[in-house]
């Protein structure tokens, strides 16, 4: 049995010993707290001694870390990872199947900026380099928040190791183009008188172009191989362009009646044969009569029909006067200034009314055909005696010239104005009894026939279209009487 007093002292004596208990503890963890704070901070200032010479944690350049690296050992690990990089590009470049170099990035001009690699290495080290204590735990907890990342750019040079390779490919491979021209003109071939020297293109590089691609496959880490694109060097002047200088531009043809002579066609012939070949130069005059010579036989020219003052008679050079009008047709068509020109008389067989042109050399009684080229352009004439598809013989006469635009070419149009009246006939006396003796005979030496007024018209068409008609000339052919011839003895 306890007494209250007793029990009052025990409890009061328990609630101590669980205080002291509590203080006990509270002193073992503070000690512990104390203890491993001191340690810590014993450790950090370790560690911030130990970085005084190489870089903090979670420092990186161009993606290497420079954890633990005195600056020199991070300058050349940096160095070296530039050096692998530069080395890491190459390119061979081609052309026609060659390689003529292979190029890395130093040779295209991209270098790192060693400038710019000092100066980031130099930022990593800053961070907790400057300052003391305090400032280095503070860089380091930034660090560990937000690593420093500082990556090189790269400097653009000077790429003249590109620019000189590109010229030697270019002097390589540079050819120079030939323009087309015209080699000969030679009348013999009458229809196809021209040789040409065809247009040849040329060839070289686009450097421009090619440096652009060549720094593009650089800049973008492309390696491999380039082909440098040939570019053809197109000729100033075309095959077409020259062949349009010398197009046809008028072709006459009159037809050689089956009884024409020998002779007859002797002289056409030898008179066409001074003209073919001829060439008018832009302004230059056309002279019929100068050209052919005197008609005579020291000339070469034969005795044979030929019209003179209306009548077909025999005369040296007979014939010729069909030349002259198988050149004038032409010459209209081919867009000549016609000078002079001279109707027959009296019409001829072998073309249109209003489309001849006779010619004579008789001392003070010359007749000339002349005309002057106007066009632009040299003018180039053939002419001749040819057969055609049927076997029969005709006159051709063929200008050559620049092509008039849009395919246009001209057509000569003769249209008969008036008809003259046949005349009354006429008698004469044939006294020297050539065709008849008596007075009570007559003999009929030409018939009468009508005569003529001829409007004669220069036609130019584009197609089947009529662009334009001019008047050339208007000629008349007189009406002419019957003519006999009756004797003067009586019987």
């Amino acid at each position: 049995m306890q007494y209250r007093g007793e029990h009052k002292n025990r409890k009061n004596g328990n609630k101590a010993l669980v205080i002291c208990f509590a203080a006990a503890v509270i002193l073992i963890v503070a000690g512990i707290v104390i203890s491993r704070s001191i340690a810590a901070n014993s450790g950090d200032r370790l560690a911030y001694k130990k970085s005084r010479s190489v870089f903090l944690k979670n420092v990186y350049v161009d993606g290497i870390s420079l954890e633990g690296m005195t600056y020199p050992e991070a300058m050349e690990a940096v160095s070296q990872h530039v050096q692998e990089w530069q080395s890491s590009w190459a390119l061979a470049v081609n052309c026609n199947g060659f390689t003529y170099a292979t190029l890395n990035y130093a040779a295209a001009g991209i270098q790192v900026d060693y400038e710019q690699l000092d100066s980031l290495l130099q930022q990593a080290w800053s961070y907790g380099h400057t300052g003391g204590y305090e400032q280095y735990l503070a860089d380091v907890a930034a660090l560990e928040n937000a690593p420093y990342q500082g990556y090189i750019g790269e400097k653009q040079t000077e790429s003249s190791q590109v620019d000189y390779l590109l010229s030697v490919i270019r002097d390589s491979v540079y050819r120079a183009p030939q323009d087309a021209a015209l080699r000969s003109f030679d009348p013999s071939v009458p229809q196809s008188p021209f040789t040409f020297q065809p247009s040849i293109d040329g060839q070289t590089i686009d450097i421009e172009k090619s440096k652009a691609d060549i720094l593009e496959l650089a800049a973008t880490g492309q390696s491999g191989s380039y082909d440098v694109e040939i570019v053809p060097l197109p000729a100033s002047v075309t095959l077409a362009s020259v062949q349009q200088q010398v197009s046809l531009l008028a072709e006459s043809t009159t037809a050689i009646d089956k009884h024409s002579t020998d002779a007859r066609n002797d002289n056409i012939a030898l008179a066409f044969s001074r003209i073919n070949g001829t060439v008018l130069q832009e302004g230059e005059k056309f002279s019929f009569n100068k050209l052919v010579g005197k008609r005579s036989t020291r000339n070469g020219f034969l005795i044979a029909l030929g019209y003179l003052s209306g009548e077909l008679i025999e005369t040296v050079g007979g014939g010729v006067c069909q030349a002259s009008t198988t050149i004038y047709a032409a010459a209209l068509c081919a867009g000549m200034t016609i000078s002079s020109r001279t109707p027959h008389s009296i019409p001829v067989s072998y073309i249109s009314l209003g489309q001849d042109a006779t010619v004579n050399d008789t001392k003070g009684h010359e007749i000339d055909l002349t005309f002057r080229n106007k066009t632009g352009s040299t003018v180039y004439i053939t002419c001749g005696i040819e057969e055609n598809a049927a076997g029969r013989l005709e006159c051709v006469a063929r200008f050559f010239g620049r092509a008039l635009p849009d395919g246009a070419y001209a057509k000569v149009e003769s249209v008969i104005d008036e008809v003259l009246e046949i005349p009354e006939d006429v008698y004469r006396k044939d006294k020297d009894a050539k065709y008849v003796t008596y007075t009570n005979q007559k003999y009929k030496a030409s018939s009468g026939a009508e005569g003529y007024v001829v409007k004669t018209y220069l036609q130019q068409y584009k197609g089947s279209e009529l662009t334009q008609s001019a008047l050339v000339s208007t000629d008349t052919y007189k009406a002419r009487p019957a003519i006999y011839y009756v004797g003067v003895t009586e019987r």
